[in-house]
């Protein structure tokens, strides 16, 4: 016996989060004697979230499993009943399925929620639809969070996706160029499977294992210094004189101040630095 949500759940934003309360619930009124699962349908390209944020989310829940299924030719070839009885009765032993109003599956999104609802009587689980979140009037949706991210609106996507955009890894040495000119960075690789915002400078928060601290970030290939580089993304910590080479630090986008710009000369970008500084 299982609950189940099921999703493309591509950043686990408020209006996911109806959906692992609804599933923490039902564990609940059963005593926690049914185990809870995320059935995540995952597409190719970065998401919203990192697979360590998703895990910190769902922990959050109290939901201990997810089981990721790629879309795929075969996956799309599938009926409604094939998926139904494949993933959700055989592999799953589904007995509670939560899903959102609007929820469609199966060859060419033949199957919707009547759907799920006749399937559920046929094999013995019941159907649960939740009705889709609004904030300001529309639809909280990953496509609405991520036209924000793309945009540089970092706080307006932070409030509908219920946490922060940020960016968490290893710091790692770069050219040091900054270090050079008096703008010591950490750097962090970008994550691919991770989207990244509008290429500019962001306010930000920098938490590491010596404490939090205001920060400075670019976001995008330093075209002042490199043709057509790997994407990075590097923060200045005003005032910090700590090592934080090969320590995981997180890095949470509070405000976006201005776009990747190309410099006549390293001066020019050093004056444009002591600005950005001034905003922290």
């Amino acid at each position: 016996m299982t609950a189940v949500t099921i999703g493309k759940f591509d950043g686990f934003h408020l209006g996911h989060r109806l959906l692992l309360e609804e599933l923490r619930e039902i564990s609940r009124e059963q005593k926690n004697e049914i185990p809870t699962c995320v059935c995540k349908i995952d597409f190719s390209g970065p998401g919203l979230l990192s697979r360590a944020e998703q895990s910190k989310v769902l922990e959050q829940y109290q939901i201990y499993r997810m089981r990721r299924l790629a879309f795929s030719e075969y996956f799309a070839s599938q009926t409604p009943e094939e998926f139904v009885r494949r993933v959700l009765v055989s592999e799953l032993g589904a007995t509670h399925v939560v899903v959102g109003s609007d929820f469609c599956f199966g060859y060419n999104r033949t199957g919707n929620v009547d759907t799920l609802r006749q399937l559920g009587e046929k094999y013995g689980f019941r159907v649960i639809a939740v009705e889709k979140l609004r904030k300001d009037g529309e639809v909280v949706s990953s496509t609405r969070i991520r036209s924000l991210i793309s945009e540089g609106r970092v706080e307006e996507a932070g409030v509908l996706l219920g946490q922060p955009v940020s960016y968490q890894g290893r710091v790692c040495h770069g050219r040091e160029l900054g270090r050079t000119i008096g703008f010591p960075t950490c750097n962090l690789q970008a994550d691919p499977e991770k989207l990244l915002p509008l290429y500019g400078v962001y306010q930000t928060e920098v938490l590491t294992p010596l404490g939090t601290y205001a920060g400075i970030t670019n976001i995008g290939q330093k075209p002042t210094v490199e043709e057509n580089g790997t994407p990075t993304i590097e923060t200045h910590i005003p005032g910090f004189n700590g090592n934080l080479y090969d320590e995981e630090i997180t890095v949470r986008l509070k405000r976006f101040l201005r776009p990747e710009k190309r410099f006549a000369s390293v001066e020019e970008l050093k004056e444009q630095l002591r600005i950005d500084v001034d905003c922290t």
